[in-house]
């Protein structure tokens, strides 16, 4: 028996819900459970539903997406496909290393999008031709950090405290601080308040 990866799709567009609804709809192996507008409802909702799968916009009206990638990702380690009209190719870079696991442009073909779900749940990495070519392009920041790494230094500079953080990222306050302390160590920084100065300096942010 065909397994079902259940899919909720994040992205104010109405004509893009449709269009991903149309698509799916077709394959056998996906089931959409829901379909979302805005960004600060989905933490909640992949908490509290079966989502396999969560299609994300990087442009929503309410909040960052990739502040919601962040959330979700280093929370429940839930796979996300960003599928976006992003331009700002930093942004784009900033949710591959947040972890997505593919990023395709709204401009690519529909079966661009079909052949990044597939290998993000095989576990692989997958980038459209387009963007991966705007990436290749693309002057990537000298220090290199993981993705929790990311995701602490995200709401850093939103001015969330450690405990704050712990909770969004639902880990234990302890593991912040060293997160923190390996920013401190990787941006060469001796206090946390210069972290997101130096991370604005190195355009990581």
């Amino acid at each position: 028996m065909m397994t079902k990866h259940n899919v909720l799709i994040v992205d104010d567009h109405r004509i893009t819900q449709s269009g991903l609804l149309y698509l799916f709809a077709s394959l056998d192996r996906y089931n959409v459970v829901g379909t979302l507008d805005r960004g600060a409802t989905v933490n909640a909702y992949v908490q509290s539903q079966p989502v396999d799968l969560v299609i994300l916009d990087l442009n929503l009206p309410d909040v960052r997406g990739v502040n919601v990638l962040a959330e979700i990702v280093g929370s429940r380690d839930m796979t996300v496909i960003v599928l976006t009209g992003e331009t700002n190719i930093a942004e784009v870079h900033s949710a591959l290393k947040l972890g997505a696991r593919a990023i395709v442009a709204k401009a690519d073909p529909p079966d661009h999008i079909v052949a990044a779900c597939d290998a993000a749940l095989a576990g692989e990495v997958y980038l459209s031709p387009h963007i991966s070519e705007a990436l290749g392009k693309y002057q990537q920041p000298p220090v290199a950090l993981t993705s929790r790494q990311m995701a602490i230094l995200h709401y850093l500079a939103q001015g969330e405290t450690n405990k704050e953080i712990a909770y969004r990222l639902a880990i234990a306050p302890p593991t912040v601080s060293f997160h923190i302390a390996e920013l401190r160590r990787k941006l060469d920084v001796a206090h946390n308040r210069k972290i997101v100065e130096r991370a604005n300096e190195l355009n990581l942010l």
